[in-house]
């Protein structure tokens, strides 16, 4: 396993995303960070390595496009307090297609209906992989950390400004509108890049997990139906992605801070 200190630099994450918005002029903006109070409410544990990210930034506003006549941007949020947490933001479906509430912490949704969200172990209160899922059976392990997956984002924010705007004042009128829009479609090319080509891992039932050689998988499949799906995700550094062979939907577990990814048959009820 990935050592803990090497997954983790919040502080340093934290420092790298303002350089990134000082130099954006005004294209991206930091929501302010959270206390820990608010963190204290929350219904998964938030372990000090994320607090110390959260305290300083709690999302980043993209704007990714403005319009020429009347100036209305488009704006792509990253949202660390992202309101699909709690069932009463009309979340339900999409926290129990995750794993039911104090499982996993969302933090961005597109255009595209994914979802994003890192897992949480709630009986330690680990932070681990994140995660991708649609409406379907498919999903996508996006990076080992929040931080990592933050540092990748910051870094095609900076590719995206270096290669239009380049820290210059963004005029208003159809000029701006235009590099604005440059910047959009060049940030959202690079970040649809960043799994682009995830690598395809397989699956087995948990009766045959359980039944097998790898501790790991036994432990995972315990407990779980005989005809539930595992994807051992140990062995691919970079972005997975897994196709669960269910008839309906799935809800998704996660063993060992998303080594392992779990899939059930739900009928979505």
């Amino acid at each position: 396993m990935e050592d803990t200190a090497a997954r983790f630099d919040s502080a340093r994450t934290a420092a790298t995303l303002r350089e990134v918005a000082r130099a954006s002029a005004g294209l991206v903006v930091l929501d302010p960070g959270l206390p820990d109070a608010v963190m204290d409410g929350w219904p998964v544990p938030v372990p000090e390595e994320i607090r110390v990210l959260l305290r300083s930034v709690a999302g980043v506003r993209i704007t990714v496009s403005r319009s020429a006549l009347n100036g209305h941007e488009s704006v792509e949020h990253v949202d660390l307090a992202h309101p699909y947490n709690v069932a009463d933001a009309g979340a339900g479906w999409y926290l129990d297609h995750a794993g039911g509430a104090g499982t996993h912490w969302f933090v961005h949704t597109d255009t595209g209906d994914g979802h994003d969200y890192v897992d949480v172990d709630p009986a330690t209160g680990s932070w681990g992989a994140v995660f991708r899922f649609w409406d379907a059976t498919d999903t996508v392990r996006l990076a080992p950390s929040l931080p990592v997956w933050l540092d990748a984002l910051t870094g095609c924010l900076r590719g995206a400004l270096e290669e239009t705007v380049a820290g210059t004042a963004v005029p208003s009128g159809p000029e701006g509108a235009a590099a604005v829009r440059a910047f959009g479609n060049r940030f959202a090319e690079a970040w649809a890049a960043l799994d682009e080509h995830p690598t395809d891992v397989g699956t087995v039932t948990a009766a045959q997990a359980g039944a097998g050689p790898d501790p790991l998988l036994r432990e995972a499949a315990a407990g779980l139906p005989a005809d539930a799906l595992l994807a051992d995700l140990r062995p691919v550094h970079g972005p997975a992605r897994v196709v669960f062979d269910h008839p309906v939907s799935c809800r998704y577990a996660r063993h060992a801070g998303g080594a392992v990814l779990i899939a059930t048959a739900w009928d979505g009820e």
